[in-house]
């Protein structure tokens, strides 16, 4: 059994450091089963930063292990009643606040119950909810979830059928979720099946992270309660269409799709023409990405434009008829600009799509490594159909169109184009990545890719810097943790990095972490670093840093740094090797600073002895970093902050 006292250190699987406050005799027929089944002999009480826990001997046994290996010193009885009274106190304090939390939540609900029972028409059946998802999968574990993190109404419904237009028509309602009214027919997602999600409107899977929009159906006796607490986006009332009198004789009015949803504008003519005349127009309008509709209730017949830019520019022709050739007044221009106007439209439309697919992702297990690489793949594709749109508006103004590219005037006609051929041979979590080539070996491709050759030119030369970070974080490489921003801030910080040119030393360089904050605090500072691991370095010399050699260990030393600023491997006290090593290449006057085990500090052994000795004699700073500051990097361990200066 364990023989524990007060204010001996635990260490709690999760990385909480604690202290023993209490030790009592266990309660009778307790027993543990390590070695087999023994009667608890001793039940201790254990204070942690916000919260007390009650543990038998048997189960603190490896608390108190994991502490003394990490170096944590034990406390006094009265430091340890003092944490003991503050833990409690927190835990009282939480109580209380949870307590404030679920009163406000339930006003928080009344409010919006009464305000949702003013709001919801008489014949909703049904409500048309847009939720934001985060995901937290982690396939490591093979769990898959997620949580919705805010919910917006966008509209109602008079049945209960799960109808993706009606879908598609209320996500315009509200800004964050508009580009779902116009996204591909694969984000409609029909999983009906046991374990599925439902039909909803989504651009990624049931888990993903982001908006997607599903029909809730209301309860007959409380509509109200069938609804999450949410925010409210609805359409403004319905006004009558505002009809525009065009230089070119037509009408435009703005209506809706009745089957689809979206927004469209009419082209009305004035009076019925030949019909080799309608033929014309027709072609004309296909030309630009319009379509003839048909009238349908109060929707007159015309020809319809998904955007007001192309209704008006195919109804001002550069060319105004006079009133004796009333049939010449809808002729569209014969020059490319109207084709031009709707092709930059066009091109316009797409940055908030692009912008989704570049947004940061977590990226901490394989399959969101994978989603988020997926995604950037669809944003150097949308990128390029941008680009190419634009290139084109260019030449269809100056009248220089490729043969092969006049018919490229509509986004799909454009996304087609700009696909690229992917190389997947890194096998199932691997989304690709680019070769440089396009999908489609056809003139068309080629002219286009010929336009677009810089479009997203930058992020595709990061992008394969971004895949050997990613996946440095499920690489398993002795003694790399990467070190923090929050920590790198704290180290830049003690440094006091001088403000005019300077030379720093960064020994242990492994991604680059501690090189780009000193690039960050110091901007005119020179970093010289030392990285064994390959990868490690492979990936440095991409970021641009200055290496000047592999095994730091075997540098002779060269008094010349201003700086060095360090997170060295901790294994079998190299630290205290290395954090010596580099001392020896500080010039006089320079500083040290270096992220240290807790254990020189208070191990007996020689090595550490001798180094306490040697720090202080230099008149060194330590400062125990906060528990958990290395979680994020997958370690609990302890840590601490050194400071030494050398002589002037």
């Amino acid at each position: 059994m364990t023989n524990a006292t007060v204010g001996t250190a635990l260490l709690a699987p999760s990385g909480a450091p604690g202290y023993i406050a209490e030790v009592r005799p266990a309660p009778a027929n307790t027993f543990t089963l390590s070695g087999g089944m023994r009667p608890a002999s001793a039940e201790y009480v254990c204070c942690f930063d916000s919260h007390v826990s009650e543990l038998i001997d048997g189960i603190a046994a490896p608390f108190i292990a994991r502490a003394k290996a990490a170096g944590i010193p034990d406390i006094s009885p009265e430091e340890a009643a003092r944490r003991l009274a503050a833990s409690r106190q927190a835990m009282a304090d939480s109580r209380d606040a949870a307590r404030l939390a679920d009163e406000a939540q339930r006003q928080t609900r009344a409010a919006f119950d009464a305000d949702a029972a003013n709001r919801i028409p008489a014949w909703a059946k049904a409500a048309i909810v847009a939720e934001l998802i985060e995901d937290e999968s982690d396939i490591a574990s093979d769990y898959f979830g997620s949580k919705r993190t805010r919910a917006v109404i966008l509209g109602f419904s008079k049945h209960t059928r799960d109808l993706f237009p009606e879908m598609r028509a209320a996500a315009r309602n509200f800004a964050e979720t508009a580009r779902l009214a116009d996204a591909p027919e694969a984000a409609e997602h029909r999983e009906k099946y046991s374990m599925g999600g439902g039909f909803y409107l989504k651009d990624g899977y049931r888990h993903s992270s982001g908006w997607q929009v599903s029909k809730v159906s209301l309860r007959d006796d409380n509509p109200a309660a069938s609804l999450p607490t949410a925010e409210w986006s609805l359409a403004a009332p319905a006004a009558p269409p505002v009809a525009l009198e065009t230089a070119g004789g037509l009408r435009i009015e703005e209506h809706t799709h009745t089957k689809k949803g979206f927004a469209m504008f009419v082209c009305v003519m004035p009076e019925r023409v030949e019909r080799d005349e309608f033929e014309r127009l027709r072609d004309a309008a296909q030309a630009m990405g319009g379509w003839y509709s048909r009238p349908w209730g109060r929707t007159p017949g015309g020809f319809a434009f998904k955007d007001r830019a192309s209704a008006e520019a195919f109804a001002n022709p550069a060319e105004v008829a006079t009133p004796a050739e009333p049939a010449a007044r809808v002729q569209p221009a014969r020059n490319g600009a109207p084709v031009a106007a709707k092709l930059r439209a066009l091109a316009d439309g797409m940055a908030d799509d692009i912008a989704h697919k570049f947004a940061e992702r977590r990226s901490n297990t394989p399959k969101q490594q994978r989603e988020a690489a997926s995604a950037r793949l669809d944003g150097f594709q949308l990128q390029r159909a941008q680009a190419g749109l634009r290139a084109l508006a260019d030449l269809h103004e100056a009248g220089q169109v490729p043969g092969a590219l006049a018919g490229v005037t509509s986004k799909k006609a454009a996304m087609d184009l700009a696909r690229a051929e992917i190389n997947r041979s890194g096998g199932y979590y691997d989304a690709g990545h680019e070769t440089g080539q396009p999908a489609s070996d056809t003139d068309a491709a080629r002219l286009f890719w010929d336009l677009v050759a810089d479009a997203g030119k930058a992020e595709r030369a990061a992008e394969e810097l971004r895949r050997k970070v990613d996946a440095l974080k499920l690489a398993s490489i002795p003694g790399y943790f990467p070190t923090p921003a929050a920590v790198v801030d704290r180290m830049t910080d003690a440094a006091r990095l001088p403000e005019g040119p300077c030379l720093i030393l960064e020994p242990e360089a492994g991604s680059g972490a501690i090189c780009e904050g000193v690039a960050r605090a110091a901007p005119l500072a020179k970093v010289e670093a030392f990285e064994v691991n390959s990868r490690l370095r492979e990936v440095l010399q991409m970021k641009g840093v200055a290496l000047v050699g592999s095994d730091f260990m075997e540098a002779a030393p060269e008094p010349r740094f201003d700086r060095a600023v360090m997170n060295p491997p901790f294994e079998n006290g190299q630290d205290i090797a290395h954090v010596r090593h580099a001392f020896q290449f500080l010039k006089p006057g320079g500083r040290l600073v270096a992220i240290m085990s807790p254990g020189p500090f208070f191990r007996q052994d020689r090595r550490a002895v001798e180094f306490r000795e040697w720090f202080e004699a230099l008149g060194g700073e330590r400062e125990d970093l906060p528990a958990g500051s290395f979680k994020e990097s997958g370690t609990g361990v302890a840590t601490v902050l050194v400071v030494i200066d050398a002589e002037g």
